[in-house]
């Protein structure tokens, strides 16, 4: 079942507390030392229920510069509430003791057990063994100067102390992390009141146990306390630490007031002894359930921002692939364009020259068209690459391929296309793959050649096609200028360029183009001492000859 977000921020510690906030808090300090003064002992009234110890820690952790404030407050409540004689010397001495334990408790919070850890189960286990100590150094502290004083008899010592200690302790446990964590309460609330079916059932559970505790059964058999288990356990499981904290603050006030309108009930303190047993439990309880929510809380966080990262890098590599299309676009389309251009231009001037039935017109403007069709060709077949799509395989026959692409070269009057030579084994057997994207691979290596090896009067270009097992291994060599190292490690990446001029896309589209046919383009080591790339393509299984 689902569980209310409660997040944990905090009021921020050590800053300077108003002047109107320093008279609240004294105020509340005398207040609930004032309700809380039940079933007093010994000359002191010393009661098993202090929740203004839980103020007093709650507002030295939140506020600094009120040490004095504090001491005055616990020392006017002991002439107001228990009417201890100012003049005793022990009074002032007495609460300057108990404030510098508290100073200290508020301290090491701060240092070592922030309120937000409150929300994590070791948190929780290290402000319960906190609050322990504090409540047992005060209560020693303050019993032992009492005894000194003669105002405890030294036989009473230990049974004072316990008193001491339960009352303070659950003062503790109660209502520091609720003041500390006021900033949640809005937000506790709302939680609450949108479970309305779960409220209305803690409320009847805690109304149930006091109705059998103190009405029905005999509230003098503790066994019945464990019956208030049932709702504080409940809300524990449901909001987490602060819906058991008040839930356990809704249980405390009935058993004050259980313990004050009802005659042969259980002792306070014996009752407070179980309602500490109740509070360790459920706040531990309360803790795992409010870390696992925070935890499930910062998943779905971190899983909104994965997906918003997704969708930006998604966004972000959608708008790369359109700028790496359109440079492979103008790279792969520059050399049919060009030679539709030269067609064309070629026809132009048939026709000025009036030779309307030139024999050469018509196959000019054949290969005009055919050029125009190749164009149209590569750029639907790169953007379906692009764009996800498998590339149109098929059994092709690698001579006629590079036969054409060398002839379009000659005719295209390329600089050094005449150094291009065609060693291919006789019989080649087919191979799969797409024609267009073949074809852009080697128009691509046959024009890095021929850039290669512009600048040289005896250059060599050689075209190579021999079987090698299952594949044939096409390869371009020539004896150019060959290429840095640094160029050799970044060769395949795009924008990557030896050249002057050009967008340096060839060799990256390549290899893409070749992967996608289940092909492999690679640099190896050349015998006429420029650059040889190689391009392994698998043999057609239909039509696969034998050795």
């Amino acid at each position: 079942m689902p569980h209310a977000d409660i997040r944990t921020s905090t009021i921020t510690p050590l800053v300077r507390a108003t002047p109107w906030l320093i008279a609240l808090y004294f105020i509340a300090h005398v207040a609930l030392d004032a309700v809380s003064y039940v079933q007093p002992v010994l000359k002191l009234g010393i009661t098993p229920l202090s929740p203004q110890t839980g103020l007093v820690l709650a507002f030295l952790y939140a506020y600094r510069g009120n040490f004095w404030w504090v001491a005055a407050a616990f020392l006017v409540s002991e002439v107001v509430i228990r009417g201890i004689p100012m003049h005793s010397w022990i009074l002032p001495l007495q609460a300057i003791s108990i404030t510098a334990v508290y100073q200290f408790a508020a301290w090491l919070l701060r240092k070592k057990v922030p309120m937000e850890g409150v929300a994590t189960l070791s948190g929780t286990l290290k402000f319960i063994a906190v609050a322990s100590v504090t409540a047992i150094i005060a209560g020693t502290v303050s019993v032992g100067l009492y005894t000194l004083s003669n105002l405890i008899p030294a036989d009473q010592f230990p049974s004072a102390l316990a008193r001491f200690w339960v009352g303070d302790l659950n003062g503790i446990l109660l209502l520091a992390p609720l003041l500390i964590r006021f900033a949640d309460t809005p937000l506790l609330l709302r939680a609450i009141l949108s479970r309305p079916a779960a409220f209305i059932g803690v409320l009847f559970g805690l109304f149930a146990a006091f109705t059998l505790v103190f009405l029905v059964g005999n509230p003098g058999d503790l066994r019945f306390f464990y019956l208030f288990f049932v709702p504080a356990i409940s809300a524990a499981l449901i909001w987490g630490v602060p819906g058991f904290l008040i839930a356990a603050l809704a249980l405390q006030i009935s058993l004050v007031a259980g313990v004050q309108r009802l005659a042969e009930v259980a002792p306070l303190v014996d009752l407070q002894f179980l309602m500490s047993t109740l509070l360790v439990t459920g706040l531990a309880l309360g803790a795992v359930v409010t870390e696992r929510e925070n935890s499930a809380r910062l998943a779905l966080q971190r899983e909104k921002q994965l997906r918003d990262s997704e969708s930006n890098l998604a966004r972000a590599s959608r708008a790369a692939t359109t700028g790496e299309l359109a440079s492979t676009l103008a790279h792969e389309l520059n050399q049919p364009m060009t030679a539709l251009v030269s067609y064309l231009r070629a026809s132009e001037i048939m026709m000025a020259d009036g030779g309307r039935n030139d024999a050469r017109l018509a196959p000019t403007l054949r290969k005009a068209a055919d050029e125009a069709l190749r164009a149209s060709d590569i750029l639907r077949r790169l953007r379906n690459f692009y764009a996800g799509r498998d590339p149109q395989l098929e059994s092709l026959d690698l001579q006629p391929i590079i036969e054409k692409l060398v002839e379009a070269l000659r005719r295209s009057e390329r600089a050094g296309v005449e150094s291009i030579v065609i060693r291919t084994d006789n019989d080649l057997p087919a191979v799969n793959g797409d024609r267009v994207f073949i074809e852009v691979i080697l128009s691509n290596l046959l024009a890095n050649a021929l850039d290669a090896t512009e600048e040289r009067q005896n250059a060599i270009i050689e075209i190579a096609a021999s079987r090698s097992g299952k594949a044939i291994h096409l390869s371009v060599d020539d004896n150019g200028r060959g290429m840095s190292e640094q160029i050799r490690r970044d060769l395949f990446k795009a924008f990557v360029t030896s050249k002057t001029e050009g967008l340096g896309v060839g060799l990256a589209v390549s290899r893409s183009l070749a992967e996608a046919c289940g092909a492999e383009l690679r640099l190896a080591e050349s015998s006429l001492g420029g650059a040889k790339f190689e391009l392994v393509l698998p043999i057609d299984a239909v039509r696969r000859e034998s050795p």
